[in-house]
């Protein structure tokens, strides 16, 4: 079972993230070091939702592009999408599209719940929770 492996000092990092961007949806993309049944998570990419919405995100392709070649810098994968709700965290009908296109995690932040949840879509393209685990610092 595929899991990701986030420090609880990152996992606050982006609540507060989440929280300074109210009342848009905020972004960062997660770099570390990806096995076939886990990440572990070692850098946060704040991004700037550049569609400044409080129910979709947007990174423009110049930052993503700049992600890419500081994980590549870094000798880091790119592991996962963040992004947070104002809801439940699960994945959105837009959320779901982006999924097919970049079949990374994708790590959801409820605004509401105060929760994180993890998921990713499998081979079949069906979208899957999978474990979110905490490591203390």
């Amino acid at each position: 079972m595929e899991y990701i492996l986030i420090h609880h000092s990152q996992l606050d990092a982006l609540e507060k993230l989440a929280v300074t961007t109210l009342p848009n949806e905020s972004c960062a993309i997660l770099l570390g070091k990806k096995s076939k049944t886990k990440s572990i998570v070692q850098h946060i990419l704040p991004m700037n939702n550049s569609y400044h919405s409080s129910i979709e995100f947007n990174i423009d392709s110049d930052d993503l592009y700049e992600a890419y070649n500081k994980a590549r810098r870094m000798n880091l994968d790119i592991l996962a999408i963040f992004h947070s709700h104002p809801a439940k965290p699960i994945p959105s009908t837009k959320d779901k599209i982006f999924m097919l296109i970049n079949p990374i995690i994708w790590l959801i932040y409820s605004t509401s719940s105060h929760t994180f949840k993890a998921f990713i879509i499998d081979k079949e393209d069906e979208i899957k929770e999978i474990n979110l685990l905490s490591i203390k610092d």
